[in-house]
Order: structure tokens, then C-alpha cells, then sequence
């Protein structure tokens, strides 16, 4: 019961620190902006809170860093998103928490399935998933407001509204968010290591290796015993 309190206190620790993070990430300039979307690096704490604390904590960090992304287009930070708030903010409210929120839980649940096999490759495909997912909800989002979009001139009305959100909004950006995760999957990963044995995981190849040498002394000790059951006959 103490370990597993002392787990939760742990996981709610990281959770807060990842928060900050988010946070000081939005809010303190540190986000690149190019052509209509601001590009950050909320993306990576959603990535290592999935997979350090679960799908639930991911989808709820992606929850979180969502709101932060609305706010700051409604105070007038983000311009594209201030000015569509403005055009439905319906819409672009469920866009915005939607699209981070789902990209969390998904990130942890590829991870769940394929860090057993791998945990690298699962590291590596859990954060790549994410901005994808990410993307896609809010290329959906955007489709649905596309009326919007021309109206405030981002994209225009003479030509496909997908190839106009897709080449004109998104863009370079998705390239960029993607191949940041792809890039600082390493680092994620050495984070997760280190993380997560104070958080009390097991990592899976260390888990593989005392399985083995528990099989291998098994076998010796049923070897020994039946050698002595001969030398005995």
C-alpha cells in the first residue's frame, strides 16, 4: 500500500513538473512561429507523460496543453487561432483540446503495445505518432471551418480547401513538429530510463534478463537433482 501511494505521489509529481514545463514553453517566447501556425515544443512533455505515467495522464496533459494553446489565442498570442475564435469558437475550442488531448492517449497506448517488444522503436514510434495525430484532428478542424479560413484570407477560395490547409496552414510546420519528436526521441528515451525506475518500472530488457537467468538456475538446480538421484541409485 506505501509503495503504491508513494507511486502516485510520484507519478502526480511529474505530472506537475511537466505542466510547468508546458507552460514556461507557451508563455515565455519560446515557441517558433512560421507562416499562420505557431510551432512549439508542447508536444514533447505530452509525449514523455504518456509514456512515463500512461494513457490517461497523456490524454490529460494533451487536455491541458490544449486549453493553454486556446487561451493564448484568445488573449491575442496566437493570431490564427484569435482570429478563428473569433470567426466559431466552437469549433476551434473542441479543435484545439481535441487534437492534443487524443494525440496523448494515443502516443501512450503505441507505446504500451510496443515498448514489450522494443522499448526504442516503442519511444521512437510513440513520438512520431503524436504530432500525426495531432495534425490530422486539426486538418478535420480545419476542413469544417474552411469558410472561415477564407473569409481571413488563410487560405484561398479559388483552390482545394484541403490542399489549402494542408500546403498553406500546415506545412512546413508538420514537418518541423515531426522531425523535432523523431529527433529528440533519444533523449526522450534516456529520460524514460531514468524516470522510470524511480517511478518503480521494470525496463523490459532488464525484465527479459532475470527471467532468463531465473530459467537458467532453474534448469541447472533440476539437472543437479537428477544427477544425484542417479548417483544415489
Amino acid at each position: 500500500m506505501e509503495t503504491t501511494k508513494l507511486s502516485k505521489a510520484k507519478k502526480l509529481a511529474y505530472f506537475a513538473i511537466l505542466t510547468a514545463i508546458v507552460l514556461i514553453l507557451q508563455f515565455t517566447g519560446s515557441a517558433i512561429k512560421i507562416g499562420a501556425v505557431t510551432l512549439n515544443f508542447v508536444l514533447i512533455p505530452i509525449v514523455l507523460c504518456g509514456i512515463l505515467l500512461g494513457w490517461v495522464y497523456g490524454a490529460l496533459m494533451g487536455f491541458i496543453v490544449g486549453l493553454v494553446v486556446l487561451l493564448s489565442g484568445v488573449i491575442g498570442m496566437d493570431g490564427f487561432t484569435n482570429v478563428l475564435f473569433a470567426e466559431n469558437p466552437l469549433v476551434i475550442t473542441l479543435v484545439c483540446i481535441l487534437k492534443t488531448t487524443l494525440a496523448g492517449a494515443v502516443g501512450a497506448l503505441v507505446y504500451k503495445v510496443l515498448h514489450k517488444k522494443h522499448e526504442y522503436l516503442g519511444t521512437v514510434v510513440s513520438a512520431a505518432s503524436v504530432p500525426v495525430v495531432n495534425t490530422g484532428i486539426f486538418i478535420l478542424g480545419m476542413l469544417l471551418m474552411k469558410n472561415a479560413l477564407v473569409k481571413s484570407g488563410f487560405i484561398d477560395g479559388g483552390t482545394s480547401a484541403l490542399y489549402g490547409i494542408c500546403v498553406g496552414i500546415v506545412g512546413i510546420n508538420f514537418v518541423f513538429e515531426f522531425l523535432l519528436n523523431i529527433i529528440l526521441a533519444p533523449a526522450i528515451y534516456k529520460v524514460i530510463q531514468v524516470v522510470g525506475k524511480s517511478l518503480g518500472r521494470n525496463d523490459y530488457a532488464e525484465d527479459t534478463e532475470k527471467s532468463e537467468e531465473q530459467a537458467e538456475d532453474k534448469n541447472e538446480c533440476l539437472t543437479e537433482d537428477k544427477t544425484n538421484e542417479k548417483e544415489e541409485q
